[in-house]
């Protein structure tokens, strides 16, 4: 490509390279279900419909990719073998492992619920969320406890993950950059729209 732009002054079309990327990687989810299966025929189908989508410029590849995505993450955690269809407790486990794909779920339960008589509703146990993102948080602390490169990169992660962790506030480290931090004790104070936050450094 470099080379047809030096030397014959074609341009690339970013566009087309990107959906070219989408279709690529939309066939692999495709072809990781079991071959032959139920899950494999309910995802083709589920394909079509957003291929129908796509081609009446209702929504894009990359949208298209996302949700069908979820939805062959959904059937794979359901059944490996690819025999079974979720029920409402396999939506909820899927949810509560990964609450942020509720979204993109949302479009292949609708699907479900049409096409097999399903009554599957994508809900999020916030409670339940909150606790698993915070022990996700937990661990990700002691690993980085245990770096010997505690450099300034580290720090911005530190407390970027800290802040998250003990006032629940989830900032950027791009937006972190923008606030004053000092040293206090063992640790560091945040200072964010006129709240100080006090965070232990390991």
């Amino acid at each position: 490509m470099r080379w047809l732009h030096e030397e014959k002054g074609v341009e690339p079309d970013h566009q087309a390279k990107r959906i070219s990327s989408e279709k690529r990687r939309i066939q692999a989810c495709l072809s990781s279900m079991p071959s032959a299966s139920l899950s494999e025929s309910v995802l083709q189908t589920y394909w079509q419909q957003l291929e129908a989508r796509i081609e009446a410029g209702r929504t894009s590849h990359t949208s298209a990719r996302f949700a069908l995505s979820a939805a062959a993450a959904l059937l794979l955690n359901t059944d490996r073998e690819g025999q079974r269809l979720p029920n409402q407790g396999d939506v909820d486990s899927y949810l509560s492992a990964v609450p942020g794909q509720a979204a993109s779920v949302t479009g292949f339960t609708n699907f479900l619920n049409r096409q097999h008589a399903t009554t599957l509703t994508p809900r999020v146990d916030e409670k339940r969320a909150r606790k698993r993102r915070k022990e996700k948080l937990a661990r990700t602390m002691m690993q980085m406890a245990k770096s010997a490169d505690q450099g300034e990169e580290w720090k911005e992660r530190w407390i970027v993950t800290a802040m998250e962790y003990f006032h629940d506030k989830k900032v950027s480290k791009k937006a972190l950059r923008q606030q004053t931090i000092e040293h206090s004790g063992d640790g560091v104070r945040v200072s964010m729209k006129g709240v100080s936050y006090w965070l232990p450094i390991a």
